[in-house]
């Protein structure tokens, strides 16, 4: 079965004059069954839902902020209005069960915002797999599937928004504690969790997911000021896992937390929103003072294993498919960067890889693949190749 949609039908969704949360359900359950990426339900617009890479109209009428309130209601509580009221985001999981059929699981962001002719809300809605989509099917190169369990270090997932950065890492785990003989203990801590392993044949290993905030958060009264993510890392390394996961490496404090627990032993599995391997790189380093900056940047090198940036292209014939600019970090290229100023880590990388002289692939290589295999047009990946140089 095809990972992405490749087209809509035609259909909308039907139900009577109000969208109650029951319909609010029969509505996720709906754009579910036709393959929906995203659904977007904002006060005093029509229900959107992303199918096939093409945003349709999935309601004949747009939502009133009565319906919106209540639906934000149902999904965080009853103080839901009022957060966003106060100017504050909102990131909950959120979860349908079936009877005798499990359940379906959605991502969520409710943001406030300017709707037509006032003050509305913006509920984002990200549908999630039962259970992380098997790695083969993703067409992920043979490299990453053989470097995606080191021995320690750290592995980085990268790419913007809506790359399918989870998916990918949903994906290789599954790979890493599915089947006989594996023996690993996982510890994830995301914000929110996304994917879950319920479903996954896992006689030898064991994975216990954590929702930052919810689940785990540092106390407030210890006068410790690391931020969530940080926290959590030390937390993992009281539990003796064999793999981590951490959400998002996205401050100076969980930058450090992860090159503890990646130097300790363990393999570190996290994301950063950033384009390319290059980029990573110089993020990586840049939130600390230019007085530290080279000795954590050497302790950055010497852990890092591996950073893959995937982005979603428009597939021939509809739908979706990743490509991906990838770098294994071995002696070489270490001992490469190593003798190589901080600052200019960036240009060495993109100079490797351009020249061929490291175990990777620049985005413009995997664009080309792509397009050689019929799955991209030839301006897709004329597009491409001039994004990732």
């Amino acid at each position: 079965m095809a990972t992405f949609s490749t087209g809509h039908d035609g259909s909308v969704f039907e139900y009577d004059t109000s969208l109650g949360v029951d319909d609010f359900d029969d509505l996720l359950l709906w754009c579910t069954d036709k393959r929906a990426s995203d659904i977007t339900l904002q006060s005093n617009c029509h229900v959107i839902a992303d199918i096939g890479g093409k945003n349709i109209r999935v309601t004949k009428r747009p939502l009133g902020q009565p319906e919106i309130e209540s639906i934000v209601r149902h999904i965080y509580g009853e103080n839901g209005p009022g957060e966003i009221k106060s100017g504050y985001d909102l990131d909950p999981s959120y979860e349908i069960k079936i009877p005798g059929h499990g359940r379906k699981r959605y991502r969520v962001n409710i943001t406030g915002g300017r709707a037509v002719g006032a003050d509305g809300i913006q509920i984002t809605i990200r549908t999630l797999p039962e259970v992380p989509i098997p790695i083969e099917e993703l067409g992920i190169e043979q490299d990453i599937i053989e470097n995606f369990r080191p021995q320690q270090g750290m592995i980085l997932v990268t790419g913007p928004t809506g790359s399918g950065k989870s998916t990918l890492l949903s994906s290789g785990i599954r790979m890493l504690i599915e089947g006989p003989d594996k023996h690993e203990k996982l510890l994830e801590f995301s914000k929110p969790v996304e994917y879950v392993y319920d479903k996954v044949d896992m006689p030898t290993a064991s994975v216990h997911q954590v929702e930052v905030g919810r689940h785990l958060r540092p106390r407030s009264d210890d006068g410790n000021e690391e931020s969530e993510f940080a926290y959590c890392v030390r937390n993992a390394l009281r539990r003796k896992p064999t793999l981590i996961l951490i959400g998002e490496a996205r401050d100076k404090a969980t930058i450090q937390g992860c090159m503890e627990a990646a130097s300790t032993g363990h393999v570190l599995y996290s994301t950063m929103h950033t384009n390319g391997v290059a980029e990573t790189l110089r993020r990586a380093v840049l939130p600390f003072p230019s007085e530290t900056r080279r000795g954590m940047a050497i302790d950055i090198l010497e852990n890092m294993r591996m950073v893959v940036t995937q982005t979603l292209c428009e597939r021939e014939g509809g739908g979706k498919v990743g490509c991906r600019e990838y770098l294994i970090f071995d002696d070489k290229v270490r001992n490469k960067l190593l003798d190589t100023d901080v600052d200019d880590w960036p240009k060495a990388v993109r100079a490797m890889m351009a020249e061929g002289e490291c175990k990777g692939q620049r985005m413009a290589d995997g664009a080309r693949k792509l397009a050689e295999q019929g799955l991209i047009s030839d301006r897709t990946y004329r597009v491409m190749a001039n994004k990732g140089g």
